[in-house]
């Protein structure tokens, strides 16, 4: 297969934004359509290779999992027929797409800008949700837990998730081998009001827990939510986090956290790409 030359490349970085709920996760999987759920991934693939009609494969800034949303994840594409006005790309994608996948923003990028690759930070957040019964409408993008959490023992446990760690304890059991020590730059638990519908009352809150990072292992963010859970339940004291680090045993961490209550919410790159999404 003949490669165009350099100078008929054309590479586009996409803002997306989605409901992860109805698909096996970014990632294309074998047995992803037997098991009922496609895959963000081809997903998208499928859209813009219909509206560029060319064959064109999409690449994430992460692998985000099975019901894990995004309201910030980066992909990069490359075409090769024509250079496309970005506003024209982002409507007719966003017409041939599926509801629950949205494209924010597209804008041009240099050939040597990767959605992975060139990534200096991600933020997550995990919603824990907080009232006397599950909202129906938030309830497949947040976690309902029925008793009271103590939030300020949360942050103080999350705490030491701060700096360069090696965080093999929290990664998914069976995940492939590979370095495991990443760092965490921001570490935060707060109170946040339910805003939508404007009726519900006071009673009903999230408590948000969000982490910014240089890289996240497979459900790292999920098994920090689920022991940090014990501890705002009064089920673990606030140092134990802190002692699942020290010791590296999988074993002490809590249960992974469902998939549900996690969104990728923003990732960042290089100032010279030009992709600071939120600070027109």
């Amino acid at each position: 297969m003949t490669l165009p030359p350099l100078n008929m490349l054309f590479k586009y970085a996409a803002h997306l934004a989605y409901d992860g709920t109805d698909y096996c996760g970014w990632q294309k999987q074998k047995g992803s359509a037997a098991a009922g759920k496609p895959s963000l991934q081809l997903t998208v693939e499928k859209s813009v290779s219909k509206l560029t009609s060319e064959e064109v494969s999409i690449v994430a800034s992460g692998r985000t999992d099975s019901g894990v949303h995004a309201s910030g994840q980066v992909v990069h594409f490359v075409v090769s027929k024509k250079a496309w006005d970005t506003n024209i790309l982002k409507n007719g994608l966003n017409s041939l797409l599926p509801k629950n996948i949205r494209i924010i923003e597209v804008r041009n990028v240099p050939l040597d800008f990767h959605a992975q690759r060139t990534a200096c930070r991600k933020q997550y957040s995990y919603y824990f949700q907080q009232g006397p019964c599950p909202l129906p409408h938030i309830d497949h993008f947040s976690w309902w837990i029925r008793k009271k959490l103590d939030a300020s023992a949360m942050e103080e446990a999350l705490q030491s998730l701060i700096g360069e760690h090696d965080f093999k304890p929290f990664q998914a059991a069976g995940a492939k081998p590979g370095k495991t020590i990443r760092t965490i730059l921001e570490a935060d638990i707060k109170a946040e009001p339910v805003c939508f519908p404007a009726c519900i009352s006071d009673n009903f809150h999230f408590i948000r827990m969000r982490l910014v990072g240089n890289g996240f292992l497979k459900q790292m963010v999920r098994g920090i939510a689920g022991t940090l859970l014990q501890v705002g339940e009064g089920r673990r004291s606030s140092d134990c986090i802190e002692r699942i680090i020290k010791n590296g045993k999988r074993s002490d961490v809590g249960p992974t956290a469902p998939a549900r209550g996690l969104w990728l919410e923003r990732v960042w790159y290089p100032k010279q790409f030009g992709l600071e999404w939120d600070e027109k």
